[in-house]
């Protein structure tokens, strides 16, 4: 936590242009031995049979920031897998299911490679800390197992906290010109700058996601997770950039426009210390955006009011500290594909 406690009081300090460069990395599956292993490594994940055939429209897409900065981690991370095992098993079993993570640290990312229904439905882009800029403010995606997954790659913002973008790039079937270019989506998870700054560097970094995001090779693409919005050019970073944000459009009362300054688009402030709310107020920090061939059907948060196990609370109430999982609240939305993209499903052993 020292370093945590240098870097927001340091400047940032630019980088070499090649430094901002994108960085191919592998995605992992579990292989027949119930290992995780790298993806292209020479053995494809057995089929799950429990699972019926993909939807070639549905997806969901769901964005959570698990605290860093609090203790018993692994207490309140055991709460969150339960929460979202939960959220997982009520979706819809054609769709296909996306899981965003920001502020991972080492004993969470133990624990979700561990989790036996991670496992048994989904793909990780990540097992370990080893493509993290830092250990504090790590993310993973959880991409559902039937996706057929293109690459991987992370491209580093310019940060002082260690920021940067999680690309993911999931191949779709041309349905109306099947004999045409191959269409692409691409997904980003993010957690933008933390604090105030000067000058801004949240409309830097949402800048520099632009560029893969509206890239001629996609067709579609979302962008989500802890976008720290707590200014007010945080409000228009979406229009600034030609992205569409989910919860404004669909988030409120009976899938209607979503409100700003609404309890019901917050996603921080209900979930800290008195003392923090009072200083802060409430902000809808977590956020989906997206662009293309996506219309989103419906936008909620999850993770509201969920604690660590019964068992733990007593403990870590005692040691002075919430027993929330999370300061934040998650979001997630249901988006179904337009312009005849449809999901492929990803090839397994013995087909």
């Amino acid at each position: 936590m020292q370093a945590l406690a240098a870097a927001f009081s340091t400047k940032i300090q630019k980088r070499e242009d090649a430094f901002y460069e994108p960085r191919q990395q592998s995605y992992y599956c579990v292989s027949s031995d119930d290992d995780w292993v790298a993806a292209g490594s020479g053995e494809s994940p057995p089929k799950d049979e429990s699972q019926p055939p993909v939807h070639p429209t549905k997806i969901r897409l769901i964005s959570w920031n698990i605290d860093i900065l609090v203790p018993f981690a692994e207490e309140r991370m055991s709460a969150a897998l339960d929460h979202l095992y939960d959220v997982v098993s009520s979706t819809e079993p054609e769709s296909a299911i996306i899981i965003f993570f920001q502020e991972m640290g080492v004993s969470d990312m133990e624990q979700i490679r561990d989790s036996a229904w991670v496992k048994q439905r989904f793909n990780l882009t990540d097992i370990d800390s080893r493509n993290w800029l830092s250990p504090h403010y790590g993310t993973i995606t959880l991409l559902d197992r039937r996706l057929y997954i293109d690459s991987v790659f992370r491209v580093p913002w310019y940060s002082k906290f260690d920021r940067d973008g999680l690309f993911v790039d999931i191949v779709l079937h041309n349905q109306a010109h099947p004999d045409g270019p191959q269409k692409t989506m691409r997904l980003c998870n993010t957690h933008l700058e933390s604090l105030v700054a000067d000058p801004p560097v949240r409309p830097i970094q949402t800048t520099a996601a632009k560029q893969y995001l509206h890239h001629d090779s996609v067709s579609s693409a979302i962008l989500a997770g802890d976008l720290n919005a707590i200014q007010p050019f945080d409000r228009t970073l979406h229009e600034d950039n030609n992205l569409n944000d989910a919860y404004l459009l669909i988030g409120g009362e009976g899938a209607g426009p979503g409100e700003e300054d609404s309890d019901n688009g917050y996603t921080w402030g209900y979930q800290v210390p008195q003392a923090m709310r009072d200083r802060f107020g409430c902000s809808r920090m977590d956020k989906i955006f997206f662009t293309g061939s996506l219309n989103p059907i419906k936008f909620q948060r999850i993770g509201m009011g969920v604690k660590a196990a019964e068992e733990h609370r007593q403990m870590i109430t005692e040691a002075g500290e919430l027993d929330w999982v999370s300061d934040h609240y998650g979001v997630m939305c249901d988006f179904v594909l337009t312009a005849g993209g449809q999901l492929v499903e990803q090839k397994h052993e013995g087909e």
